[in-house]
C-alpha cells in the first residue's frame, strides 16, 4: 500500500530531523553519555515496491545520519508501511518492524536510542529531563522547518522564497547563563538551513527569546498560547513581530505532523 504524500513527509520529518537529535542524547545524557555502541543501523518501512529509509552510523561517541539505504548494516529494521513506522514513532502505535541481524544490538537500539527521543514527548520527571526535552525539541523543530522547506511543502517554501538573507533565533535562559540553548533557522531566497548555537554573523530578523527552560516547556508542551506565553513572560519576540507569528504557524503544523 503506498502512503500519502502527508505520511510520506512525516517520515522524511523524523529521518532528517528527529533522528539526528539523538547526538544532544549521547553528549548529554546519563543514560547515554560513554556507552560504546558502534554499529550501522537501517530504519525505514515498505512503500508498496520501494523501500523509505536512511541508515545511522554510530562510531566513537557520534551518530551520523545518512538518508537512505547502507550498504551494508548490522541491523535492518524495515516495517510493513510508513504508516505503521509513523506511529510508533509517534507513539500512537505498537507495531513491530520485521528485523535482520544481531537481535541484542537492535533490541539495545530500540530500547537506548529509538526509545531515547521520547524525550521529547514524555513527560520529564526532574530538571536534566526538562533541559533535554527543550533542547531537543527546539534543535529538531529547526531542522524540520529546513527539511520541510527543501521537501517542497508549497505553503512553506512560497514562505521562504520571498525573503532576503534573515536569521530566526531561538534563545533559552537559564540562571546568568542567556544562551544555554539555543539554535537557528536560516532562509534566503528559498533555501534554508538550520544550526546550533547563536548566529553571529548578523543580527536576528526574530528572536524567540524564552527565560526560563520552565518556560519553554510551558510553550512547547501548548500549556499555554503562544500570546498568552508572551503576555506571561515566558517568551519575548525580538523583530518582526508579523513573521514571528508566520513562523510560529509553521512551527505548530510540523510539532504536530511528529507528535
Amino acid at each position: 500500500m503506498m502512503a500519502s504524500n502527508e505520511e510520506i513527509m512525516t517520515a522524511k520529518l523524523f529521518m532528517n530531523a528527529a533522528f539526528p537529535v539523538l547526538q544532544v542524547l549521547m553528549d548529554e545524557d546519563p543514560k547515554l553519555k560513554g556507552k560504546k555502541f558502534d554499529h550501522t543501523i537501517q530504519f525505514g518501512a515498505k512503500n508498496g515496491g520501494e523501500l523509505l529509509c536512511c541508515h545511522l552510523i554510530f562510531r566513537d561517541g557520534h551518530v551520523d545520519v545518512v538518508q537512505g539505504p547502507a550498504e551494508k548494516a548490522d541491523v535492518t529494521m524495515t516495517f510493513p508501511t510508513v504508516e505503521k513506522m509513523n506511529a510508533l514513532l509517534k507513539g500512537t502505535g505498537m507495531s513491530l518492524p520485521a528485523i535482520k541481524g544481531n537481535p541484542v544490538t537492535a533490541v539495545k537500539f530500540l530500547l537506548n536510542y529509538l526509545m531515547g527521543l521520547k524525550i521529547m514527548t514524555n513527560t520529564p520527571k526532574n530538571d536534566l529531563e526538562k533541559y533535554l526535552k527543550v533542547k531537543c525539541s527546539l534543535y529538531m523543530i529547526c531542522r524540520a522547518m529546513s527539511t520541510y522547506n527543501k521537501l517542497g511543502d508549497p505553503d512553506f517554501h512560497e514562505f521562504c522564497l520571498r525573503q532576503p538573507d534573515r536569521i530566526y533565533q531561538f534563545r533559552v535562559e537559564d540562571g546568568d547563563d542567556p544562551e544555554k540553548i539555543a539554535c537557528y533557522l536560516r532562509v534566503c531566497l528559498g533555501k534554508s538551513k538550520s544550526g546550533h548555537g547563536v548566529y553571529r554573523k548578523r543580527t536576528p530578523f526574530v528572536l524567540f527569546r524564552f527565560t526560563s527552560v520552565e518556560g519553554a516547556l510551558k510553550v512547547l508542551n501548548k500549556e499555554v498560547e503562544f500570546v498568552a506565553a508572551a503576555e506571561a513572560g515566558y517568551v519575548e519576540t525580538v523583530g518582526s513581530p508579523e513573521y514571528a507569528c508566520y513562523l510560529n504557524d509553521y512551527m505548530a503544523v510540523i510539532q504536530a505532523m511528529v507528535t
